[in-house]
């Protein structure tokens, strides 16, 4: 069963500091994230839109349009199903 425990667009525009997520994000996690450091165990949809710096370890299942317009930052997402490359933009 999938445990979201954080809401939508949480840490949205930031700039630094860490989060590390022990559960699901809803939508839009880390939209223009610029610095921040954040480890969570999936997303919902749109995750680290426009995204320009920072990095996001995602631990299980993004949802669709993921990483749509990012220009910066890194992503590691673990994909065991091979799913991510449907669902990024």
């Amino acid at each position: 069963a999938e445990n979201i425990i954080i809401g939508n667009v949480a840490l949205y525009g930031a700039t630094s500091g860490e989060a590390y997520i022990n559960g699901i994000a809803g939508e839009r996690f880390a939209v223009r994230n610029s610095g921040a450091k954040a480890v969570v165990e999936g997303v919902g949809d749109h995750g680290l839109e426009y995204m320009t710096g920072g990095l996001v370890v995602v631990l299980g299942e993004t949802g669709g349009n993921f990483a749509a317009g990012m220009s910066g930052g890194i992503a590691y997402v673990y994909d065991p199903n091979n799913r991510l490359y449907s669902r990024i933009n």
